[in-house]
């Protein structure tokens, strides 16, 4: 759970209660249009049941391994049990201390009667139920999204309670208090409806009130994290401005910069398929707060490995060419996952995987080697490779010039190239014929110190677009190519400006 900003004392509401009150019935499950649909829809086709319950739970480290979809019904506390539920609910309050609901609902694993306990929580405690929730450790997590599933399934806890209990500036919450836990609570529940309204709330009051608040905003990716993929997708299309609120304050260096929201959100949307024009949106916006979070970089690299050709596609225009927004984006998602330390788990992959690409590209083209002219589909490739290079060079350059990282940028452009060592041997590259009797560290070695010596240059010290160039045997394809190059290097530096 990421720290609290503000230091004022939990007050003890729970005190203030009555210790004699009359036992809670169960409410009747409401019957809203909504709820009739969505229980309705699970019942048929299990609303995608095991994966996304499953996905939840991985990604927030619960233990229950599928969506229930079992029907409840909150039933009537019997004395003995309402008298102990409510002291264990009083407990709580008062100590600020949610393992007393938590052990409760373990001695009582009936989803029914812990419906009941979460009906009682819900309507007697209203907000100060979100904020004691938000202090459970993760081991409760699990019990409590069961609990908070179960109650709502049963119609015990309604949409209204739910978002009843976020807590608003000004009335239990102050900016900067983090809800990260709830959301993780209802995130677990893996339930869609629970999921949207407690994300639509936080949006409502983020918005309304206008200030950075970077842990409301981690709270909210936290919780669309839970989402399954097409109800994901359903979100991003219906709130299209939703997620620029919540990415300009993500990365706050106090309470954004270190979480695993954003890389989390990332690996929901990589989960739409195919991509979708909204989830590429999220991807694309998302890169200027990935900053040197190891987490939502390489979320960002799992994302782009599976949505390659989409994402190069809705950069590019008709010709094949990228444009200056795209190139510069693209420029500075390079610079985060080749370029910056520190590394991050799958960035050796992610490297082969662009050598890998641009190597497939490259032999696509060579199936029209003596082609005279070439086909618009091929030109078309050849300008999509040539400004895929040229958008890794502007990483390099951008992590050189502009974040003054000219070590690592140098290292990791270097390791870059020697992923390519198989192709060096028989490349007839300009300025570097008299070395192709040397080894590969050798090679490597003598570009790294020409990389250092002149990183302002790397036409002259980076054989990399060169590779690629002088192995399109197509003079054609290769004009398109290197023009191509050279225009993505360009709207890469008129993107950033943007």
């Amino acid at each position: 759970m990421s720290p609290r900003i503000d230091r004022r004392a939990p007050s003890k509401l729970g005190s203030n209660l009555q210790k004699d009150a009359e036992p809670t019935q169960a409410r009747t499950p409401t019957a809203t249009t909504s709820s009739v649909k969505y229980q309705t829809q699970r019942n048929a086709d299990a609303f995608q049941g095991a994966a996304p319950r499953g996905r939840a739970q991985v990604a927030f480290g619960n233990t229950v391994a599928a969506l229930n979809t079992n029907a409840v019904t909150a039933q009537a506390l019997t004395p003995e049990q309402e008298a102990s539920a409510e002291q264990a609910q009083v407990d709580a309050t008062n100590r600020q201390d949610p393992s007393y609901l938590t052990n409760w609902l373990k001695a009582h694993p009936d989803p029914a009667q812990q419906a009941a306990f979460m009906d009682r929580f819900f309507q007697r405690y209203g907000p100060v139920a979100g904020q004691l929730l938000d202090k459970a450790s993760e081991e409760e997590l699990p019990v409590l999204s069961a609990a908070l599933d179960a109650a709502y399934r049963s119609g015990a806890v309604t949409l209204d309670e739910l978002t009843a209990a976020v807590g608003s500036d000004g009335a239990g919450s102050s900016p900067g208090e983090t809800h990260e836990t709830l959301a993780k609570i209802i995130a677990g529940t893996g339930n869609p409806e629970l999921i949207t309204a407690y994300a639509q709330r936080e949006l409502e009051i983020m918005t309304a009130s206008n200030s950075a608040d970077p842990a409301r905003a981690v709270a909210i990716a936290t919780a669309l994290a839970g989402l399954p993929p097409d109800k994901l997708q359903e979100f991003l299309k219906n709130n299209p401005d939703a997620l620029g609120h919540v990415l300009k304050n993500i990365n706050d260096p106090i309470i954004g910069g270190g979480t695993e929201a954003l890389g989390k959100l990332l690996d929901a949307a990589s989960a739409i398929q195919p991509a979708t024009p909204e989830s590429i949106k999220l991807f694309m916006d998302s890169i200027g707060h990935l900053g040197d979070n190891p987490e939502s970089r390489a979320a960002a690299a799992r994302f782009f490995t599976q949505h390659a050709d989409a994402i190069l596609a809705a950069a590019s225009d008709a010709s094949g060419s990228i444009g200056s927004a795209g190139a510069g984006k693209l420029s500075e998602f390079f610079t985060r996952t080749l370029f910056t330390e520190p590394s991050f788990e799958g960035q050796e992959a992610f490297h082969s995987f662009i050598t890998s690409k641009l190597g497939d590209m490259q032999a696509q083209l060579e199936a029209e080697a003596h082609a005279n002219p070439p086909s618009q589909d091929a030109q078309r490739l050849a300008r999509s490779m040539g400004s895929l290079v040229g958008a890794i060079e502007g990483g390099f350059l951008l992590s050189v010039e502009e974040l003054n990282k000219r070590n690592e940028a140098v290292e990791g452009m270097a390791g870059l190239i020697f992923k390519l060592k198989d192709l060096l041997p028989t490349s007839s590259i300009p300025g570097l014929g008299q070395l192709q009797n040397l080894t590969i560290d050798q090679i490597q070695n003598w570009v790294t110190e020409a990389l250092k010596k002149n990183p302002d240059d790397p036409q002259d010290a980076i054989p990399f677009h060169q590779l690629f160039g002088e192995s399109i045997s197509n003079p054609a394809l290769r004009s398109v190519y290197d023009s191509a190059r050279l225009t993505s290097l360009e709207n890469r530096e008129l993107g950033l400006n943007n």
